[in-house]
């Protein structure tokens, strides 16, 4: 049974990582993983807040905490403040 696990994470992963690195042409596993645990932060920290922000500001949130923690950056297109 655990041995089955393992190979439907490891296929799980390698699908989305082939998807990711569409994206991400350089990335690994452990760059996904970091951009999948930062998008549920966020989604998190979005629930607290009593208003959503508007699009443009939500779309450079994501982009740029999406991007902590990765192996290999990528480029948001938006400078650090």
């Amino acid at each position: 049974m655990l041995l089955t696990r393992t190979f439907f994470m490891v296929n799980l992963f390698y699908h989305l990582l082939a998807d990711f690195r569409k994206h991400y042409p350089n990335s690994g596993i452990i760059d996904l993983k970091a951009y999948y645990r930062s998008f549920r932060y966020v989604r998190e920290i979005l629930k607290m807040l009593p208003q959503r922000p508007e699009p443009i500001l939500l779309a450079q949130i994501f982009a740029k905490l999406t991007s902590l923690g990765r192996i290999h950056p990528s480029s948001t297109g938006f400078e650090p403040s």
